[in-house]
């Protein structure tokens, strides 16, 4: 019997770019699928298209770890695929990551901007393009950017287990950093999936600002719970890169700038 794979996607008001999503993830010719939305209350249409697309569903007043974790538990697949609402996977991408199962116990799915078109966009597809042209250096769990998308069950179980109970109710913020960190310290096995993922990127400078301040909120209270200080701090900085100068480098810093003040508002006030 084939391998299943549970696609987990959380939802918050992602009524916009969800059916995109469910859609890419439909087209795979991969042939044995489940799509699970873990939902925090939204208050737009997410559900009905989550319904309408004959997706399994669950409800939780989980932040983001939480609801990923929900998700996970509700699952039944071999291996799991988490997803965000506003990525949109390449046609062949799951068939291309279950085969290389057979040597890894997780994978990061190389991301891509999709239709980049105001400077914003632009300079989130820059950033992206200066990670995967030092993809190696850039794995490292701590001091890296790339993380792992899809999982081997057992491994995920464990990882999850590793998160302290309190974080899960609250954290947004490094949630998949955190689950990468646990999970690392468990198997180095892990390798990228090239052209796999496609990323609807915040189009506007408000855009911008609402979600890096939400993230502030969401370090801070990740601050006050104590567990992750360290990584957390390691983790907000300049891109590592073996190039000293070029485009994309000097958009991904001054896409950096642009985070910083709403990241600093929400952390702070």
């Amino acid at each position: 019997m084939i391998e299943k794979v549970s696609v987990v996607i959380p939802t918050r008001n992602s009524a916009k770019t969800l059916e995109q999503t469910i859609s890419s993830v439909k087209r795979q010719s991969y042939a044995n699928i489940e799509i699970v939305i873990s939902d925090s209350k939204s208050n737009d249409n997410t559900l009905k298209i989550a319904e309408r697309m004959d997706c399994k569903i669950v409800s939780t007043d989980w932040k983001l770890l939480g609801a990923r974790y929900q998700g996970f538990k509700v699952s039944t697949g071999d291996y799991i695929l988490m997803l965000d609402s506003d990525q949109v996977l390449e046609n062949g991408a799951i068939d291309r990551s279950v085969l290389l199962f057979e040597k890894f116990d997780m994978l990061c799915l190389e991301e891509m901007s999709y239709r980049a078109k105001t400077m914003i966009e632009k300079m989130f597809e820059a950033d992206r393009i200066l990670v995967q042209q030092d993809a190696e250096l850039q794995l490292d769990p701590v001091f890296g950017t790339l993380l792992p998308r899809f999982f081997r069950r057992d491994l995920l179980i464990k990882a999850y287990e590793a998160i302290p109970k309190s974080h899960f109710p609250v954290v947004i913020a490094q949630d998949h950093a955190i689950l990468y960190y646990e999970a690392w310290k468990i198997s180095k096995r892990i390798t990228i999936v090239p052209h796999a993922v496609w990323h609807n990127e915040p189009a506007t400078l408000g855009d911008l600002w609402k979600k890096n301040f939400r993230y502030g909120r969401s370090t801070k209270t990740l601050f006050e719970l104590g567990h992750y200080n360290d990584f957390w701090k390691k983790k907000t900085r300049l891109r590592k890169t073996k190039k000293l100068v070029s485009r994309n480098k000097v958009l991904s810093s001054a896409l950096l700038l642009l985070k910083a003040p709403p990241y600093l508002i929400g952390l702070y006030f």
